[in-house]
């Protein structure tokens, strides 16, 4: 399915119009009376994807102003066509759903160079969940640590080994001593593909957001290792953080939205506004209590340096590698 109407945020644009909550309904650059593209640059299936999905359920409230919105598909390249046709034919109207940081701007050869694109705001922040398969995975986190440190271990990654996710691996290695050169990672172009071999016994773990892994855990298909917050998650009751587990470390992933380089000043501040109202909603934050993710909003300059930071530390992550 390539393309899906989404019209929830423009309801809820509406509602919180009427609601007073500061969101004029009046015409503007980037308004919500105008048709708005909103990209996913994943396929469906995986964790952003997921969560977009999930949130034209909650969001969902009917038509109480003109216009409408979809949500459109553009895969491949680990997510860079996606963003490509952001800065290509992206106007005051286009947004785009972003996860982690923007590691294919930051590639050797990359055509978009990083401030191609403009923050608009972060909507929330996911930690992730270790997963292997109940068939002949590792018992816990300790007996994977021990494969891993023997080499017998090998990792699902849902992008390429020049991804954050590749350097976040790295870091677990180092962590626990292990020489992170020896890790075993497989690549894929997508969580969607590595799934079926954790699940099969073919990789030993992958990294998965809790929307995505609830459902696995819930039929018996995977089991949970750990999670990569700072503290145990209630949707995964009885299962330790990274932490606890004796490895030195927690990840989070940043769910974000951007605009196109060539978006107008207006229409950025309209849509960050239009974002924070939502993440305000009691619906978010039911949504992101469900999704195991912690509804921290940041505005276009807050979300911005997040990327930039996290954007010059992955640079730096590529470089050792060469």
């Amino acid at each position: 399915m390539a393309a899906r109407t989404w019209r929830g945020l423009v309801a809820l644009v509406g509602v919180l119009a009427l609601a007073g909550c500061g969101v004029s309904g009046a015409p503007a650059p980037g308004a919500a009376d105008s048709t708005m593209r909103y990209i996913v640059p994943y396929a469906t299936g995986g964790g952003t994807d997921a969560a977009a999905r999930e949130t034209t359920r909650v969001l969902t409230s009917g038509r109480l102003v003109d216009g409408d919105a979809y949500v459109e598909n553009i895969t491949g390249a680990t997510g860079l066509l996606g963003i490509q046709a952001l800065v290509e034919q992206g106007d005051d109207n286009t947004l785009l759903q972003w996860v982690d940081v923007l590691s294919p701007l930051y590639r050797a050869g990359s055509p978009i160079p990083p401030d191609a694109v403009r923050p608009v705001a972060q909507l929330g922040t996911s930690p992730l969940v270790v997963v292997t398969s109940p068939a002949g995975g590792a018992a816990d986190l300790a007996a994977f640590v021990d494969r891993l440190r023997e080499g017998t271990a090998t990792i699902g990654l849902s992008a390429t080994l020049l991804s954050s996710e590749a350097a976040n691996w790295r870091r677990f290695a180092a962590a626990n001593g292990i020489d992170p050169a020896t890790v075993n990672l497989v690549p894929s172009e997508g969580i969607s593909q590595t799934v079926p071999d954790v699940i099969a016994g073919r990789i030993d773990a992958t990294l998965l957001v809790p929307s995505l892994a609830r459902g696995y855990v819930r039929t018996g298909q995977l089991r949970p290792l750990a999670v990569t917050a700072d503290a145990p998650l209630p949707a995964f009751d009885g299962v330790p953080t990274l932490r606890e587990s004796g490895t030195d470390m927690s990840v989070y992933r940043a769910q974000g939205v951007l605009m196109a380089g060539s978006a107008s000043d207006a229409a950025v501040d309209h849509w960050a506004r239009v974002l924070r109202a939502v993440s305000e909603t009691p619906e978010w934050a039911d949504f992101a209590e469900r999704n195991g993710m912690i509804p921290e909003f940041r505005g276009p300059q807050q979300y911005g340096e997040w990327l930039r930071t996290e954007g010059d530390a992955f640079a730096a992550y590529l470089r050792e590698r060469d």
